[in-house]
Parts: structure tokens; C-alpha cells; sequence
């Protein structure tokens, strides 16, 4: 009566109902995005969207806002506003995530590069 006993009691969770280990230790270690303030007086267009910049530095830039069909490793053109100084050139999408957007510079001339420098120099960076 005990071996019959044994086998008619099944899980009362079957394993396969259980979620994933690698997802369920995402949601439970889950951080909260970081949000950096915008920085002043700085913006970008991208695909005709005027973005608020958190972030500039001589290898690319952060964008919160945008809201697009661009995805990681897609190529487009940007215009960055740096106060009274406006850069154009070429962008390769490093990351997408909460309505931000990493952007790598791929295409910037000399003189697109000594301004974002000088600019750069000026912030003390």
C-alpha cells in the first residue's frame, strides 16, 4: 500500500512550470535604469527627433527620449548642438534600453573632431 501510495503522489509544481534560472534571477536582481540629468544647452537630432543628451564624450554619446525604430548596430546620421557649435556625422547604435539610447560616433572629419575637443576641453572633461 505504500509503494502505491508513492507513485499516485505526483509534484504539485511540475518543473517545467518553473521559469527559466537565468530570467528569474534577472527579475530578482533586477537594478532600477540610472538616469543622469540633461546636460545644458546640448541636444541631438536624430531621424528628425530633437533629444536631450546625458552624456558626451570624444567616443560617442547617451540620448534619453528617443522614440524609434533604430536598434543596436543600425548606422544614421546625427546633429549634435553643443551650445552655439553644431557637429554633424555618422552613428552606429551601441545599445537601446528604457528610452535611451548609447550612440557611437562612426563618421566624424577632423574639423567635426577638434570642435567636439574643444568643446570637450571647455567643460573640463
Amino acid at each position: 500500500m505504500t509503494a502505491s501510495v508513492q507513485t499516485s503522489h505526483s509534484p504539485a509544481r511540475p518543473i517545467a512550470a518553473l521559469p527559466p534560472l537565468r530570467r528569474w534571477l534577472t527579475r530578482l536582481f533586477r537594478r532600477r535604469p540610472q538616469t543622469y540629468p540633461p546636460l545644458a544647452d546640448v541636444s541631438a537630432m536624430v531621424n528628425e527627433q530633437v533629444l536631450a543628451v546625458t552624456e558626451v564624450n570624444s567616443a560617442g554619446m547617451c540620448v534619453v527620449g528617443y522614440r524609434g525604430l533604430l536598434n543596436p548596430q543600425d548606422r544614421f546620421s546625427f546633429v549634435l548642438t553643443l551650445g552655439d557649435v553644431d557637429i554633424a556625422g555618422d552613428a552606429v547604435v551601441a545599445w537601446r534600453r528604457h528610452g535611451g539610447l548609447g550612440v557611437a560616433f562612426y563618421d566624424l572629419s577632423g574639423a567635426e573632431r577638434e570642435r567636439l575637443g574643444g568643446w570637450l576641453a571647455g567643460r573640463g572633461d
